[in-house]
């Protein structure tokens, strides 16, 4: 996620991109023990569409999506990973290797995903999934409530100069566990709730347009009042949201140049870092490994599903 975090869930606008560490699903292997639900789910919806499908569900490895022990997730919608990798591997055994390059066989992967992924997070806005399932940087904007439209998801280019970063910070969060405490928020006082969405929407809109207008150097101020909206949210609604491995990694972004917020729901897991100056993403790289969080090596913007 590079924008929209919580005001998604309530149809604004977020972007995100895909990441080159990936699930992968391999058919005719022995299944796991325990086949993770959105695996199952998403091969159940293929098999009624395909019954040619092996009745088995495809053996899924997500440890690229893990910390090197395998012991924490990093934060990188590894479940949305596993369902689009699931909808892959279906769509090209039915249709053929060569199928996941025509873009009408992409968007059906994406509603394949979608679906199945929906079974273990029916309250996600599913933007994780477009990304896995896509692939390449995604302006993503949610159907309306109560409709069984899919999210609209329009391709972007990221902008000339931009520089990323994504950190580790050690520490794992639950999604599920932080937006149950947003949601609580919004039951105990609507009206505060609102005005913090309204200023979360409006980041998010303004990121989305500048990202698209390719502008880099404007995206840093709207990626630190993202951050500042995401931060004022968890206070308001008791929620550590921007915790202090989060805050740190803003505050190093922001002595070296640039401008970091949460990626994903925050509580810890990744931030990413937003730069105009290479020079001084690298001042940046050298104060993280310095206070002993971890610089990903990842590639923003990767290609989505593919068959090896």
């Amino acid at each position: 996620m590079l924008s929209g975090e919580y005001a998604v869930l309530d149809g604004a606008t977020a972007v995100v991109a895909a990441v080159d560490a990936r699930a992968t699903a391999t058919v005719g292997a022995p299944p796991l023990a325990d086949t993770p639900p959105e695996v199952s789910a998403t091969w159940r919806l293929a098999r009624e569409r395909f019954p040619k499908l092996p009745s088995a569900p495809p053996r899924i490895d997500v440890s690229a999506l893990r910390d090197p022990s395998g012991a924490q997730k990093l934060g990188l919608g590894s479940s949305a990973a596993a369902a689009a990798a699931t909808a892959g591997l279906a769509l090209a055994f039915a249709h053929g290797a060569d199928a996941l390059a025509d873009g009408a066989t992409r968007e059906a992967l994406f509603t394949l995903a979608f679906r199945g992924h929906a079974v273990i997070a029916p309250e996600g806005s599913g933007a994780d999934v477009a990304a896995a399932s896509l692939g390449g940087y995604i302006r993503f904007q949610p159907a309306p409530p109560g409709s069984q439209q899919l999210p609209t998801c329009a391709p972007l280019r990221a902008p000339a100069g931009l520089t990323t970063r994504v950190v580790w910070t050690g520490h794992a969060a639950r999604t599920s566990d932080l937006v149950g405490q947003v949601k609580r928020f919004k039951a105990r006082d609507p009206g505060p709730y609102a005005a913090h969405q309204r200023e979360l929407a409006d980041a998010a809109e303004a990121f989305a347009t500048t990202f698209a207008a390719g502008s880099a150097a404007a995206l840093l101020p709207l990626a630190a009042r993202y951050h500042e909206a995401m931060r004022a949210l968890g206070d308001a609604a008791g929620a550590p949201i921007v915790e202090e491995h989060l805050r740190a990694v803003a505050d190093l972004a922001a002595r070296c140049g640039g401008a970091a917020k949460p990626s994903g729901a925050g509580g810890g897991d990744v931030a990413i870092a937003f730069f105009c100056d290479e020079a001084d993403a690298e001042r940046f790289d050298a104060r993280v490994a310095d206070t002993g969080f971890e610089t990903l090596r990842l590639t923003l913007g990767a290609p989505g599903p593919r068959v090896d």
